[in-house]
C-alpha cells in the first residue's frame, strides 16, 4: 500500500463518565463514516483523539495529565497529531487553547460533525460553538463496551440548579430526545445481540419535562421493555423527581430494580445552601416505598462531604442516614470548587484533612452496608453477566445488582464464552466489591 492510498488512523482517550462514552463513540462513527480507521491508543496512530473530563478538580486534572502526556509525545515525533474536546475544554476553551498551543484541534462539546470533518481534512477552522449537539439513532457509532451491554443516552444537558454543579454551563439546558428515535436505536442493540443496555444522562427523571409536563420517563420505559433485552438499568434519577408512576415502570419485564438515587446530602442547611430538596424524612420514605413496591431493590446514592458550611453535626446526620437507610451502594465525593457555579467562593470552606477524614469516615459506612448487602444475598441464584476471561480459566462479570464500573464484579469458576450470553449462577464468596459464584 502505497503512502497515497495509506488510511488514515484516529485512536482515542476517553475520560470521565458513561456519557463521555457515549460523546466518543458517536466522534468516531462519525469520523468511521469519513473511511478513517479507528485503532487502539496502543497502536500506531495519526491523531491521538481525547475527550476531556471538567466536572471536579482531580477529573480536571487528569484530562490536564493526558493532554500533556499526549503532547510530549508529539513533540517527540510518535504522534502526528493531538485533537482535544469535551467538557473540560468547553469549559476553559480560550485559556487551554493558549496553554496547549501545541495541539492541532482544542474543541469543545458541540459541533461534533465540524470536529470530525477538520479531523479528515475536509475543512478548517476553530471551534465556533453553535450548534448544542444531541445524537439521535442515525448517527453510528463504535462501540468500545463488551460485545454484550452499552450505554444509550436519552438527552443531552441539565436544568437543575444545583448550587456545585458545572454541568449546565458546560452543557447547556436539558434536551430530550424523541422516544421513536431512542427506541430505534435501542432496537439496533437488540438485533445485533447485546443484552444490557444502560439508560444515562446528566438527570434520567427529568425527560420529556421541557414543556412543564410531567416525566415521559415511563412511556419510554414501556416501549424499551417490549424489545426484550435481559437487563435494562437506569441510571442518574434525580430523587426529588421520583415519583409513583416512575417506581411502578420498575414492574416492567428487563427493567431492573436498580434506583440510582444522588441524594448528595441530608442536613437541611447544607441541602438549602446546596439548592437541592430531600432530607432524611423524605429520603427515608421514598426508599420505604422502593422497597415495599420492589423487595429486592437495589438502592445506589452519592453524597458530598465537606460542602462549604457543612458542620459536624451535619456530617454526623449524614452518616447516621446512610446507616440507618442501609443503602447497599454508596459513593463518595470531597465538595469541589468550581469556578462560575453558586457555590464557588461560599463562606465556611473546610480544610481538605476534614474533608478527606469525612469522606473516610462515610466510606466505612459504605463497606459495612455492602458487607451486610452481600451476605444477605450469599448462596441466591443470580442472573451472570459474562464481560471476559480472567485468571486461571475463569470468567469475570456483573450480576444484576452491579452497574458498570462502579459496583465491583463477580467471578465465576468457568471458561470464557465468548458469545456473552447470561447465565445463572448461585453465589457462593465474596471479598469485598468482588463476589464469586459457581455456574448452575
Amino acid at each position: 500500500m502505497t503512502d497515497e492510498t495509506k488510511r488514515t488512523r484516529v485512536s482515542f482517550i476517553s475520560l470521565g463518565c458513561f456519557k463521555n462514552l457515549v460523546d466518543t463513540e458517536v466522534l468516531g462513527g462519525m469520523l468511521e463514516k469519513k473511511n478513517i480507521d479507528i485503532v487502539s491508543d496502543y497502536e500506531e496512530t495519526d491523531w491521538l483523539v481525547i475527550n476531556t473530563c471538567g466536572f471536579v478538580r482531580d477529573a480536571k486534572e487528569e484530562s490536564i495529565a493526558e493532554i500533556l502526556e499526549a503532547l510530549e509525545k508529539k513533540s517527540a515525533g510518535e504522534i502526528p497529531h493531538v485533537a482535544v474536546f469535551g467538557c473540560l475544554t468547553q469549559r476553559y476553551h480560550a485559556e487551554l487553547s493558549n496553554t496547549f498551543s501545541g495541539a492541532d484541534i482544542i474543541w469543545g462539546v458541540n459541533d461534533l460533525e465540524e470536529l470530525a470533518s477538520i479531523i479528515v481534512g475536509e475543512r478548517q477552522g476553530g471551534y465556533r460553538d453553535r450548534n448544542p449537539f444531541l445524537y439521535d439513532h442515525r448517527h453510528h457509532r463504535i462501540l468500545t463496551t463488551t460485545p454484550n451491554t452499552t450505554f444509550l443516552k436519552i438527552s443531552e444537558g441539565c436544568s437543575m440548579p444545583c448550587s456545585f454543579c458545572a454541568i449546565p454551563l458546560i452543557r447547556g439546558p436539558y434536551r430530550s430526545r424523541d422516544i421513536a428515535s431512542i427506541v430505534e436505536e435501542a432496537r439496533g442493540y437488540r438485533e445485533r445481540g447485546f443484552h444490557e443496555l444502560n439508560l444515562i444522562s446528566q438527570n434520567t427523571t427529568f425527560f420529556g419535562r421541557e414543556g412543564g409536563g410531567p416525566s415521559r420517563l415511563p412511556d419510554l420505559l414501556a416501549a424499551i421493555s417490549e424489545l426484550g433485552f435481559t437487563w435494562v438499568r437506569l441510571l442518574y434519577l434525580m430523587p426529588e423527581e421520583v415519583d409513583d408512576a416512575l417506581i411502578e415502570a420498575f414492574d416492567l419485564p428487563s427493567i431492573l430494580p436498580y434506583f440510582d438515587l444522588p441524594f448528595q446530602h441530608v442536613a437541611p442547611g447544607v441541602l438549602k445552601r446546596m439548592k437541592r430538596g430531600g432530607g432524611v424524612t423524605r429520603n427515608m420514605r421514598l426508599i420505604e416505598k422502593i422497597r415495599s413496591r420492589h423487595p429486592d431493590a437495589v438502592i445506589r446514592s452519592t453524597f458530598i462531604v465537606g460542602f462549604p458550611g457543612e458542620t459536624e453535626a451535619d456530617h454526623e446526620l449524614l452518616c447516621r442516614f446512610a446507616r440507618d437507610a442501609g443503602i447497599e451502594r454508596i459513593g463518595v465525593f470531597g465538595y469541589s470548587a468550581e469556578e462560575n457555579t453558586a457555590a464557588f467562593g461560599l463562606d465556611g470552606t473546610l480544610p481538605e484533612e476534614t474533608i478527606l477524614a469525612r469522606r473516610e469516615m462515610l466510606m466505612d459506612i459504605s463497606d459495612d452496608n455492602m458487607a451486610a448487602f452481600n451476605r444477605r444475598i450469599l448462596t441466591s441464584r443470580r442472573r451472570f453477566l459474562p464481560l471476559g476471561p480472567w485468571e486461571n480459566n475463569s470468567t469475570v462479570g456483573r450480576i444484576d445488582c452491579q452497574a458498570p464500573e462502579v459496583d465491583g464484579l463477580t467471578r465465576v469458576q468457568a471458561p470464557f464464552d465468548e458469545d456473552g450470553a447470561p447465565y445463572e449462577i448461585r453465589l457462593t464468596a465474596f471479598n469485598n466489591e468482588l463476589l464469586t459464584g459457581e455456574k448452575t
